[in-house]
């Protein structure tokens, strides 16, 4: 059986003085993985408002590594704050601040490396029809670079970065829709 692999460091074929790649932002897959998870258990958690935020880009569902961690922190505590709430709530600068971080790691613009869609795809969990396919990847808006005279596409990791956490959008807690449709159809 196969040891899992760590999914905050993923590797995309670095020569070995290059440090492994720390992506910020998590899929569904990698959370479980982490966590030792069913995906049906993190999803019924997403549904019930606990655990980190979620966030969605296109259907997949994503979880920014900062969230994930400070939800971790505040578990090994407990699992819901002491009012009662959920302690999934996400800041309302967690974007900005993920970038932010991003950002503080990012190599200067001499030193800006450059991937394929293939590595793009193995560093993000990003589906990667969205980064192969022209016609896809001008519709989703994704940064990338044409060289040797636009015959080969390369991607940097920070501005897709950038682009993704863009785009993010909240995932609707179920529990909290259907608190809003009871108090609507009462009134």
């Amino acid at each position: 059986m196969k040891p899992k692999a760590d999914s905050t460091a993923r590797r995309a074929d670095t020569g070995p003085d290059e440090p492994p790649i720390k992506y910020p932002v998590l899929n569904e897959t990698q959370l479980c993985s982490r966590w030792n998870l069913s995906p049906k258990t993190l999803q019924r958690w997403r549904s019930e408002g606990i655990g980190p935020p979620a966030w969605h880009i296109g259907r997949s569902v994503r979880y920014l590594l900062m969230e994930v961690e400070a939800f971790e922190r505040k578990a090994q505590v407990t699992w819901r704050s002491s009012a009662g709430r959920a302690l999934s709530e996400s800041s309302p600068t967690a974007r900005e601040d993920a970038i932010e971080q991003m950002m503080q790691q990012r190599p200067g613009r001499r030193d800006q490396i450059f991937y394929s869609a293939k590595e793009v795809a193995d560093i993000t969990g990003l589906p990667a029809h969205w980064l192969h396919q022209n016609q896809e990847r001008r519709r989703l808006g994704i940064p990338f670079y044409r060289m040797a005279n636009g015959d080969v596409i390369r991607f940097s990791i920070q501005e897709v970065f950038r682009w993704e956490v863009h785009h993010l959008r909240p995932c609707r807690n179920n529990v909290d829709a259907d608190v809003d449709a009871l108090q609507s159809a009462s009134s």
